[in-house]
């Protein structure tokens, strides 16, 4: 741009707006395309600087030439470069296809820069939400791509056509320097392609910018993964706690209702119309079916560890009341050939209590609840709880450690 100074530097600014027919009487200049056959097409280009907050904050730089604003730089002084008020001026009419809402932001530039061959420099900064189809099977660890179709829908290909200024590269070297992502997200790389969208006969020009974006998964692991995995262990510890009174069920339900609170969180974080299950979920859902499944298992152990207990108690019982009865030294051994002797010849009522008190004894000794039979019940019973209890331990600590190793290979695909 020409510099110039002194009173008439004004007057002269004056006389090149009336030279161009740029004026507040004159608003032709912002409602016509600005070539003179109306056949030519007009050539925009852009300039995108993106930054992913809530939505979007979308820079764009505009540039275009107005056949219709030219002039010699001699003529005035060496101006090569002007600034107008953009009401005076025909500008694009842009549409960004994927926008749910778009709003200019409140400090916004009111001028539009000319440049002595025709060339209008536009630029303009809205706040955009829009869509963008996100794969959240791998999260926390996904990364993203979000398309942006620029293009105009009032101006056909044969009136107005886009090109890129910028290569790729260029772009995503410049979207990086700006690019605020509030601590959640990293820019990776910023594809651009220009392509045409064809509906019957008309065709319009369009521009497509490709976002790729990666997660910062730390807050995730610490705040969700890390105490999931915690609890998985504290779940495998937990075997190793005495189960006579009751704790380790305890323990292990409380750990069930911890995980259950995660679930609800995940749920919140994860949209429900995912078709295909995130690995996170799939996650969340193994510990909670193990330490349901440890449960059970303990429930199990617990039941007959009290039946064994309830077993030893009826054992301790018979031995007292037999004890206080007298009864284990006044009974006859069984199987010792003690018989009167019938040379003794006593009357039948004498035969008939010993043949009485024989049948007793031999009932005595056979009898289930005799307190050998007890202690082999008892016995047995405890034998089975702890196989139990150390069978699944080895099976819980081999598939707990498969599943983790499914779940990381999944991630790191």
């Amino acid at each position: 741009m020409g510099q110039w100074d002194g009173p008439d530097a004004e007057l002269l600014y004056l006389s090149l707006l009336e030279h161009l027919g740029v004026g507040s009487n004159n608003y032709s200049l912002s409602a016509t395309r600005p070539v003179r056959n109306w056949r030519t097409p007009t050539y925009a280009t852009d300039e995108k600087f993106q930054s992913f907050t809530t939505g979007l904050l979308l820079t764009v730089f505009w540039f275009w030439v107005n056949e219709l604003l030219r002039w010699d730089p001699k003529d005035f002084c060496g101006i090569s470069e002007i600034s107008v008020p953009k009401a005076y001026l025909w500008r694009p009419d842009f549409t960004i296809m994927e926008s749910i809402e778009m709003k200019e932001r409140n400090v916004e530039s009111t001028q539009v820069n000319l440049l002595s061959a025709g060339y209008t420099v536009s630029g303009d900064s809205y706040k955009l939400t829009s869509t963008c189809k996100m794969d959240l099977y791998k999260f926390p660890f996904d990364t993203q791509r979000c398309e942006l179709t620029v293009m105009s829908f009032l101006y056909k290909i044969n009136q107005l056509r886009l090109f890129l200024s910028s290569n790729s590269s260029d772009v995503t070297t410049g979207s990086l320097t700006v690019f605020q992502g509030q601590g959640e997200w990293d820019l990776i790389s910023v594809h651009v392609s220009k392509d045409n969208l064809t509906y019957g006969q008309d065709v319009w020009d369009r521009l497509a910018y490709t976002i790729t974006i990666a997660r910062r998964p730390q807050l995730y692991i610490i705040n969700f993964l890390v105490p999931v995995l915690v609890f998985l262990v504290l779940d495998l510890v937990s075997f190793f706690m005495n189960e006579s009174r009751g704790e380790k069920l305890s323990f292990k339900v409380t750990i069930l209702l911890a995980i259950s609170v995660l679930l609800l969180i995940l749920h919140d974080i994860l949209p429900s119309t995912h078709q295909k299950t995130p690995v996170i979920g799939m996650f969340c859902t193994g510990v909670f079916l193990f330490v349901g499944c440890s449960i059970i298992e303990t429930i199990t152990v617990s039941f007959l560890m009290r039946m064994a207990s309830k077993c030893d108690a009826n054992a301790l019982t018979w031995r007292t009341l037999q004890r206080r009865d007298g009864r284990e030294d006044s009974k006859p051994a069984y199987g010792t050939g003690v018989v009167p002797s019938m040379e003794r010849k006593e009357d039948d009522s004498s035969l008939l209590r010993l043949i009485l008190a024989e049948l007793q004894a031999l009932r005595t000794h056979t009898s289930s609840d005799h307190p050998k039979h007890h202690g082999k019940t008892c016995l047995h019973l405890k034998t089975v709880a702890k196989w139990i209890n150390t069978v699944y331990f080895i099976l819980y600590l081999c598939a707990a450690s498969v599943f983790l190793a499914l779940i990381g290979k999944e991630w790191s695909h």
